[in-house]
């Protein structure tokens, strides 16, 4: 099992987002949740060209060495779950919901650490909202956020299992949740007293500053309920609200060559909402 996973864990891994990426598209078509404003064309080539860009980063260590780091932790015992008695279920669910917190501990840093927060920034320029956001993250983003999750699946010593089940369950929620998708009505508030649900992470690429600073979880809508960063709806409704941030809505801003150089960039100072 080990070596298979080792072997083929890149191929499930994008076979999973891929597939995702596919069902929400389609389900936009069919049934989207607000109409989209910027240029899709533009939109679409920049925020898919950085997945084929970041492709390499992603997927390979996502698939392959998050599952090799997972196997190299409990070779040598590193990590708390390697020095915790408890049956092996438990632990494997323990496991994901620490990997899960580490995603939400990181994607704080993301917006908090002054350092960081330039190179996250890309992903709340874009000027819509929809499966293509997904992909729209900085090449230097990409390595700083899987370095830190091969971190956090060292540190936790998370059996291969739920560093599996999380590796592949995050190629489906990393699209779900940027998804431009409607749902009968209450379905969402329902759902999202466990998950995280594509309203409730919308709210996050709010214009609004304290919207922008909530909903920081990838998975369980847990940790903002707990930590105190969950917030319901944005002020302006779905519908109405300003997706990206102020001081990047002028439409070069969803070009490539300007995505790239986001990171560099000054930018304007914003009066506070």
């Amino acid at each position: 099992m080990e070596r298979f996973l080792i072997e083929h864990g890149s191929s499930l891994y994008s076979a999973f987002l891929l597939s995702s990426l596919a069902i929400v598209a389609i389900w936009e078509y069919l049934a989207a949740r607000r109409p989209l404003h910027a240029d899709m064309r533009t939109r679409w080539a920049g925020n898919l060209t950085l997945l084929l860009v970041n492709g390499g980063v992603m997927w390979l260590v996502y698939g392959g060495v998050g599952i090799a780091a997972s196997i190299t932790a409990a070779q040598y015992q590193w990590g708390l779950l390697h020095h915790i008695a408890m049956p092996a279920g438990v632990k494997v669910v323990v496991a994901l919901l620490l990997l899960d917190l580490g995603h939400f501990g990181i994607h704080w840093g993301l917006h908090n650490v002054p350092l960081l927060w330039p190179i996250h920034r890309l992903h709340h320029t874009d000027q819509d909202f929809d499966f293509t956001t997904s992909a729209r993250f900085h090449p230097l983003e990409a390595i700083v956020e899987t370095g830190a999750n091969l971190l956090v699946i060292v540190l936790v010593g998370a059996p291969l299992l739920s560093v599996t089940i999380y590796l592949l369950s995050y190629a489906i929620t990393t699209v779900w949740v940027h998804g431009n998708v409607r749902m009968p009505e209450g379905w969402d508030h329902r759902l999202r007293w466990i998950v995280v649900t594509p309203d409730m992470h919308r709210t996050h690429h709010s214009q609004i500053e304290r919207e922008t600073n909530s909903n920081y979880g990838g998975f369980l809508s847990l940790w903002d309920r707990l930590l105190r960063t969950y917030v319901d709806e944005p002020a302006g409704g779905h519908e109405g609200m300003s997706i990206g941030l102020r001081e990047f809505n002028d439409p070069r801003h969803i070009r490539l060559g300007w995505m790239l150089r986001n990171p560099f960039l000054e930018a304007a100072p914003q009066a506070k909402v």
